[in-house]
């Protein structure tokens, strides 16, 4: 399956941010060492702060791996937080009352800057809004960057490394224009099997790692490895016959 990721919102988005980003399924991926970025950013809780200044000013040189750090390091921080939409911003959307909604959606991004499904939300009241929307155009590809650099989605030891399981679905549905057939839980994994609309027969697994995730729920169970993941996870599951092949081309 060779999938190109261009969805109509995303060749708007790109062309408003003007970011060639691309990113191949198959390249090396990039080294995301948890305990590492936990320990800056409750050691170095200012230079992590400055780190996100910078994102949320929409500074384009921030390098994959201080990405890495502000995307993962969410989920380590007292000042932020990794939180989607709260249900009176998702009301208002509901409502089309896309001026107070943007200014909500504003207040919400100032704890959650890396929020995926923020940072779509802020882009598209600003565009209803016929206000400039590229700040979010930038940020947000800059999170889906390190997301996909991060694996390739092909197994679990090159499984995409996720904050939220809400990114998952995201990448799925609004970044590939994949449909999920089924979903399964695989030691520290999500594994998503999914389709084209055009080929419903022909699926793929993709991998997604829920370790971060699953520590929250781990903390009722006991302790997890935040590097290695569940010592005790499945060695097993779905095998596709073909691999998925994706490319992320925005311009």
């Amino acid at each position: 399956m060779t999938k190109i990721i261009r969805p109509l919102f995303f060749v708007l988005l790109l062309c408003v941010a003007n970011l060639p980003l691309k990113a191949q399924m198959g390249d090396k991926p990039l080294n995301v060492d948890y305990q590492k970025i936990e320990k800056f950013v409750q050691s170095q809780p200012d230079k992590f702060g400055a780190l996100m200044t910078r994102f949320s000013a929409g500074d384009s040189s921030l390098t994959v791996e201080e990405l890495a750090t502000l995307y993962y390091g969410s989920f380590f921080s007292l000042d932020y937080d990794y939180e989607g939409a709260s249900k009176e911003l998702v009301d208002l959307k509901k409502q089309e009352d896309y001026k107070n909604a943007m200014d909500l959606c504003l207040k919400e991004l100032e704890k959650s800057p890396c929020s995926i499904d923020l940072l779509f939300d802020a882009w598209l009241f600003a565009n209803k809004l016929e206000q400039d929307n590229s700040l979010y155009a930038l940020r947000l590809n800059q999170i889906l960057s390190v997301i996909l650099a991060s694996g390739d989605g092909r197994a679990q030891k090159t499984a995409y490394k996720v904050v939220a399981v809400s990114d998952e679905y995201f990448i799925i549905y609004a970044v590939m224009g994949l449909n999920l057939r089924q979903q399964a839980l695989v030691g520290n994994c999500d594994v998503m099997t999914v389709y084209e609309e055009t080929a419903p027969d022909d699926t793929v697994d993709i991998w997604f790692d829920v370790t971060l995730h699953m520590s929250v729920l781990d903390k009722l169970f006991g302790g997890m490895d935040l590097n290695s993941g569940d010592k005790k996870a499945k060695k097993s599951g779905k095998k596709s016959k073909k691999q998925p092949q994706a490319s992320l081309i925005f311009e």
